[in-house]
């Protein structure tokens, strides 16, 4: 199968891994979407789709507003697949955070993250299937020092997943949650990244390659994690 004619969401693709999801897509053929509630980080992801050349369309959009999120998916002429990528990240030791970051943190990873998943699936469950896929972390699946709010609301998108997966695949929806290591973005802020982060284009393209599966087949959950650098 090919994603070369599908028509694809990217949300949080004004940067970072979103950006390269975006651009993978539009690389391999497809209609893509992508928003981000930066105006001007999009315009730059807009100069380097520009440069692949393609159909695409930039939204800003910010997935904590829900109506928003619902008018986007119901103007969409087609949709596919879904990237549900935006999300945002912060260290801080536990003692030290306060009960309002916990809420913001769960505002755009888990409630955002959670209205995106919910309206693609009602406009694919209409047209007969599709593919959502939720950008979660290793995070879904350990601890992490100083990130219990990013950690817990990486565990809360597994398991809105598991439960999606399990009761969309019987409408031809399938839900893979997509969990990767240490990336090598700067979510954390400049030069946080780990020596032996993945590249975003690396995984931006194993994400089309996954939407590239036959309809049939559906990866419920992918674990990736970088291999250590040999000297």
């Amino acid at each position: 199968m090919t994603v070369k004619g599908q028509h694809v969401v990217v949300t949080g693709a004004s940067r970072g891994l979103g950006r390269a999801v975006a651009e993978a897509f539009l690389a391999a053929g497809a209609r893509v979407c992508g928003t981000g509630r930066d105006p001007e980080a999009l315009e730059e992801t807009r100069s380097r789709l520009e440069a692949i050349g393609g159909d695409f369309e930039l939204v800003t959009l910010d997935v904590r507003h829900e109506e928003s999120v619902c008018d986007l998916m119901q103007r969409l002429d087609r949709l596919d697949i879904v990237v549900n990528n935006a999300g945002i990240a912060r260290i801080k030791p536990l003692l030290d955070t306060a009960t309002e970051e916990l809420c913001q943190t769960f505002s755009v990873n888990v409630v955002g993250a959670f209205v995106v998943m919910r309206e693609a699936a009602r406009r694919m469950v209409a047209s007969g299937g599709g593919l959502i896929v939720n950008i979660a972390s290793d995070a879904a699946i350990r601890g992490i020092p100083r990130m219990a709010p990013y950690v817990a609301s990486k565990h809360a998108l597994l398991g809105m997943g598991r439960s999606a997966s399990l009761e969309l695949r019987g409408s031809g929806v399938r839900v893979t949650t997509f969990c990767p290591g240490p990336i090598a973005t700067d979510i954390l802020g400049p030069g946080t990244a780990s020596p032996n982060a993945m590249t975003c284009k690396s995984l931006a393209e194993l994400i089309v390659s996954i939407a590239s599966l036959p309809p049939n087949a559906e990866l419920q959950e992918l674990l990736i994690q970088p291999s250590p650098v040999v000297s």
